[in-house]
């Protein structure tokens, strides 16, 4: 370390002049430059505004006629040449003055003194006068001129002092080396004669100017030698010749008031610093014991004065590093043998005491001082902070009692923040800052090293608080932002220590308890953020007009909630934790509503989003019972409830923004509480899928939706309606999956009876209960009719609940009986819906006979009650039932078509429903006749058909029926022609055309007596 020091300090002797020396020769050569550019700019402003008053001048005065005018010369030529400018200014009018000419040549003349010439100026209007300068690089010359400037400042100023340090040194070195030729007394005379002859030199050359800054140099290193001689004469063993320590004490400190009353006397920082340097270094380099350090008190002492007086603040730094760093050299050698154990020593109170004066010197100098401008304060500053720093390093490198750390920070910091708050303080802004800051930077770091854990936490949150508060009652900004920044700090402190450990012990399982002292203290930073945020910043909004000021009490709202929520998690652990976070958010939002802020309805929002994601995350997976209910289950439960009430206040009244989705615009009030009833309702179904049965999970969902339902048709609530039809739609889907699945056992009911039935009924009950409170309803939800919605759900889970619980023969039949009683449901109420869905029937009955009745039918006879003349004949006979009311359906207004080719069908379909059934259950009857039929009897089968289809067109006085039958007529024409007259047998054949001409005949007849009648209807 020794020998690391001793080359850093020859390094810094060596190549610290140079640099020294190319940073001044830089400055000096920017200055001059500066200097250069700004008289170029004033000498081609004179230049533009004589050219200016010459033409003004010109233009005044009248022309001759006779004589052109002479192109004028430009400016700077004019300036260059009066003399042959004058017969120019005679032609265009009367001459100007002759002090024009002159001070234009005048000033061209001191400026080629100077060693410049004149740049030419452009071209000016006379009106917004402007002009350029070009900066010129530098000549050859001047680089040459620069680099002897360089060698001039090495050989005239630097190599002087360089030579003063090592002689002074160098007699330091001799004072104190044993020699048995000289003794003490010949070193100090030596001492002293050769001190006295550098001073007396550097007094005498001093007074001729080319002497000055050698004879300077010789006065500073002068007067450090006579100090150090004097500091010789009691503390270096080899020059010691008193024997009391109080004389030499007295004898230092007359010298060194002597010094400085001296080098004073020159107003040159660079000797007073040159004599105060070489007196430090002197005793560097042969202190024997603590009392000598005693030497650089009294040198910081001086120094101090000397810096109060004629502002040299550089010099108190380098007063305060060589003081500092002379007290550690002499520590050294009584720590570093101790190899990191530390214990005390005899040295240790005098050298604790020393370490305080320095410390209250410089801390004295620093606040009785008046700087007078910026710099000086920043350089004063530098060295404020510097001062505590080294202080406290050497504190802690000669510490033997780590104990004590906290009542030394403690100290040094309320001195600090008293002397923060003496009225010669007070006088600068920046010495309240600095020793505020240093002061409760102190106060803050002072407990650590006394407390730990939770204790620690408490005792910076106070602390904090208090600097806060002591801000506010004093309306002093300082101590408001460090106590808001101390706050913060505690925070972090909770966070990062407090609840790590709790996060620790809960990762691995090891301690899955609730800490109620954990969560009491991070309760009451959080109440402490709150009352500072919305309490403080309101009752003394003055104290907060500053921007950055506002912005860190209102993050603080956000802190307050953070501690809460994490306070929260500490206290209810696992499933509970999310109930807990539940219950937060409903407080702040009504908090929100009541006192009218935004943000603690923000910070509601934000605990709701994390208590979803921990509901979805933990309590899914709590299944541990309590009561024989699961934990899952009742928080679950708990937490939609509180997310559905929150939702009511889960907005600012005051920030009622409108937010576009779409074409649609929603207030953010409806958003907002929106998102919390979705998140609702969406826990409560997944905890009904987790906790019920699976037959029971859809009639739970339906239950769940009508409930919503009806909450949305009483509250007038938008999303809870249509949360409603999400969990009606969830339904139905699942019962596809699950229930229309579930078989029972042989002679019960099978659950998917009793579970499905519920759910048909529920949506008919939301269907009619939407029907009459339509005038609730939104333009949304008429637009996609979300009556009409329910009420196919309950048709189509009503004909899915047939298609699974009945016979599969029979399905087609249940199937139109369902058809015929929609329709005299249509008829009795007058509502097309029905006639829809019974349209949709028919349509199901003819597929369903085609696939299964007719196609995929077993080969085994069937028995009579399932066979294809029972069961489709049982179809087709209610489909012809229901004609009747299906003319009484029919529209008899012509409505305009849809665009669509699909829609233009439907349409149609929708206007004349009877031709549907009707075609439908004859084209089941034929194909029925045709399979079922002997094979020489389908011809006869189908004839009979036809007439009686006819017959029954002539009654309804229906064109397309009565087509139909010809059209089957004609049909059985074409088949005996085809097939009949060659494959039938001889009894077949002529039963079938006797039948058949009959009917012919029949129907010929009928045409020809009823011929008018058809034309009517043609």
């Amino acid at each position: 370390m020794e020998f690391l020091f001793y080359a850093g300090l020859l390094l810094f002797v060596l190549f610290g002049p140079w640099i020294l020396v190319w940073r001044t020769n830089r400055k000096r050569k920017q200055d001059r430059e500066e200097d250069q550019s700004r008289l170029r700019q004033l000498t081609n402003l004179v230049l533009t505004l004589e050219g200016a008053v010459k033409e003004l001048r010109g233009r005044a005065a009248p022309l001759p006629k006779t004589e052109p005018i002479a192109k004028e010369a430009p400016v700077a030529e004019r300036a260059s040449t009066p003399s042959s400018a004058a017969p120019e200014r005679s032609a265009a009018g009367p001459p100007a003055p002759e002090s024009t000419p002159l001070m234009a040549g005048t000033k061209a003349e001191s400026i080629r003194r100077l060693g410049e010439a004149p740049a030419t100026p452009p071209s000016i209007a006379l009106r917004g006068v402007s002009y350029t300068s070009g900066q010129l690089s530098p000549s050859l010359t001047e680089r040459f001129k620069s680099s002897l400037d360089l060698e001039e400042t090495l050989g005239t100023n630097w190599l002087n002092k360089l030579g003063i340090v090592i002689l002074v040194l160098g007699v330091a070195f001799f004072l104190a080396y044993q020699l048995k030729t000289l003794g003490p007394a010949g070193k100090v005379l030596v001492g002293y004669t050769v001190g006295g002859l550098l001073l007396g030199a550097g007094v005498w050359f001093e007074r001729h100017d080319l002497y000055r800054i050698l004879a300077r140099a010789g006065v500073g290193g002068g007067w450090a030698l006579l100090y150090f001689t004097t500091y010789a004469m009691y503390h270096v063993p080899a020059a010691q010749v008193l024997t009391s320590q109080l004389t030499d004490l007295a004898l230092l400190l007359a010298l060194a008031v002597v010094m400085v009353w001296h080098t004073l006397r020159y107003h040159s920082q660079v000797v007073t610093g040159l004599a105060f340097l070489l007196a430090f270094l002197t005793v560097t380099v042969s202190h024997s014991n603590v009392y000598s350090l005693s030497a650089s008190v009294l040198l910081a002492a001086g120094l101090v004065v000397i810096v109060g007086r004629m502002q040299w603040f550089e010099l108190e730094i380098f007063g305060m590093l060589a003081s500092y760093l002379n007290h550690y050299l002499w520590l050294r050698p009584i720590i570093e043998p101790m190899q990191g154990h530390r214990h005390p020593f005899a040295e240790f109170p005098a050298s604790a005491a020393i370490l305080g004066l320095y410390w209250l010197i410089f801390r004295f100098s620093y606040i009785s001082r008046r700087p007078q401008e910026e710099r000086r304060e920043h350089i004063s500053t530098v060295a404020a902070v510097l001062n505590t720093v080294l202080v406290l390093l050497l504190f802690k490198y000669q510490s033997a009692h780590p104990e004590w750390a906290f009542w030394a920070l403690l100290t040094i910091g309320a001195i600090e923040t008293a002397l923060a708050q003496l009225p010669v303080t007070r006088r600068r802004r920046s010495a309240v800052i600095v020793l505020s800051t240093l002061g409760a930077v102190l106060l803050v770091a002072a407990f650590p090293f006394r407390y730990s854990g939770m204790r620690l936490s408490v005792f910076w949150l106070l602390e904090s608080e208090a600097l806060l508060l002591i801000g506010v009652w004093t309306r002093e900004i300082v101590f408001r932002r460090l106590g808001a920044l101390a706050i913060v700090v505690a925070a972090g402190h909770m966070i990062s220590v407090d609840a790590a450990i709790v996060y620790g012990m809960r990762m691995d399982d090891a301690d899955l308890r609730s800490h109620p002292q954990v969560a009491v203290l991070f309760a009451v930073a959080a109440l402490v953020f709150y009352t500072n945020a919305h309490w403080v910043s309101r009752r003394w909004s003055g104290l907060f007009e500053h921007e950055y000021d506002r912005r860190l009490m209102a993050r603080m709202s956000y802190a307050g909630a953070f501690m809460a929520f994490t306070g929260a998690w500490i206290l209810l652990p696992e499933a509970w934790t999310a109930v807990a976070w539940a219950a937060l958010g409903l407080g702040l939002a009504l908090a929100s509503r009541r006192l009218m802020l935004a943000d603690l309805g923000y910070q509601a929002n934000l605990l709701a989003a994390a208590t979803v994601v921990r509901a979805l995350s933990i309590n899914v997976d709590a299944t541990t019972k309590f009561h024989g209910v699961t934990q899952r289950l009742i928080s679950i439960v708990l937490v939609g409830a509180l997310l559905y009430i929150t939702s009511r206040w889960s907005w600012a009244a005051q920030d009622d923004r409108d937010l576009t989705f779409g074409k649609r615009l929603f207030s953010a009030r409806q958003v907002v509480g929106g998102a919390y009833t979705w998140a609702a309702s969406f826990l409560l179904a997944l905890v009904t899928w987790y906790e019920l049965r699976p037959v029971g999970v859809a009639v739970a969902w339906m239950v769940g939706g009508l409930i919503l339902l009806e909450a949305g048709l009483g509250g007038r609530s938008l999303q809870l309606r249509v949360q409603g039809y999400a969990v009606f739609a969830a339904s139905f889907l699942r019962i596809w999956y699950v229930n229309l699945n579930a078989w029972g056992n042989p002679g019960e009911i099978s659950p998917r009876f009793y579970t499905v039935v519920p759910l048909i009924l529920a949506f008919f009950y939301a269907y009619w209960r939407l029907h009459e409170a339509d005038d609730l309803l939104g333009g949304i939800e008429r637009k996609y009719r979300a009556a009409d919605f329910c009420c196919w759900l309950g048709t189509i889970t009503l004909a899915a609940l047939m298609r699974f619980e009945l016979p599969a023969d029979w399905v087609a039949t249940a199937w139109a009986a369902l058809a015929l009683a929609l329709l005299a449901v249509a008829w009795r109420s007058g509502r097309r819906l029905f006639l829809h869905q019974a349209l949709l029937m028919g349509a199901g009955v003819l597929l369903r006979t085609v696939l299964h009745n007719f196609y995929e039918r077993s080969y085994f006879p069937a028995p009579v009650l399932e066979s294809r003349w029972v069961c489709v004949g049982t179809a087709v006979a209610l489909l012809f039932v229901s004609l009747p009311i299906l003319f009484q359906l029919r529209s008899k207004e012509r409505e305009e078509l849809p665009e669509r080719m699909f829609f233009r069908v439907l349409a149609a379909l929708s206007r004349r429903p009877e031709q549907v059934f009707f075609f439908v259950a004859l084209t089941l009857l034929t194909v029925l006749l045709a399979l079922e039929m002997r094979h020489g009897m389908v011809t006869l089968s189908w004839g009979v058909e036809g007439v009686a289809v006819f017959l029954l067109a002539l009654w309804l006085s229906e064109r397309s029926f009565r087509l139909s039958g010809l059209g089957l007529l004609l049909l059985c024409v074409g088949k005996i022609i085809v097939v009949d007259v060659w494959r039938l047998n001889p009894r077949d054949r002529y039963l079938t055309f006797i039948v058949l001409g009959m009917a012919l005949l029949l129907v010929s007849f009928l045409y020809t007596r009823n011929r008018e009648a058809l034309r009517q209807y043609l």
